[in-house]
């Protein structure tokens, strides 16, 4: 198998895999959405708790004072909208991950300019999910993804000269 039916080969699992991964996010970003809709009606009830129903000393700064104060469904409903906009960030980042390896399937080349625009979202997309964890990962995983960019786009004008030259 030569090195472009191979890319192809892996980029069909990646796409299926990608699609599964994306459904399965989808569905946890409604669960979470959902979810906060009884933590809302019962709020009185949860805030009227003695002991809160879980420790959330390592879900955000607010979800943390929130509790300290009694406010716990207003803590939970912190984390709820936070793991909502969390999971839909891995939900479209995993739909411009498949579109990419679509296009790597169906086309001669991997280096079109279509990809190039989709790559700069998921670098942004993920770059946005690792400074929720670390300032100093972040910049590094911007200046990763931006290199990787620029190489793209280079990889997609060497491209244009051998279509050219052909």
């Amino acid at each position: 198998m030569n090195k472009i039916e191979n890319l192809k080969s892996t980029s069909r699992l990646i796409c299926k895999t990608g699609v599964v991964f994306q459904i399965v996010s989808a569905i946890f970003t409604g669960f979470f959405l959902l979810a906060v809709i009884p933590v809302s009606i019962l709020r009185t009830t949860i805030n009227g708790m003695s002991q809160p129903f879980t420790d959330f000393d390592h879900m955000g700064l607010v979800a943390e004072k929130l509790a300290r104060e009694g406010k716990i469904a207003e803590a939970a409903i912190v984390v709820l909208l936070s793991a909502t906009l969390f999971s839909l960030i891995i939900t479209i980042l995993m739909h411009f991950i498949v579109r990419i390896f679509q296009r790597i399937c169906d086309d001669y080349s991997p280096f079109l300019p279509k990809n190039i625009k989709d790559l700069k979202a998921v670098s942004l997309l993920a770059t946005l999910l690792i400074l929720q964890s670390s300032i100093g990962l972040g910049v590094i995983a911007a200046f990763i993804f931006w290199g990787i960019t620029q190489l793209y786009e280079y990889g997609c004008e060497l491209q244009n000269q051998v279509d050219e030259t052909l």
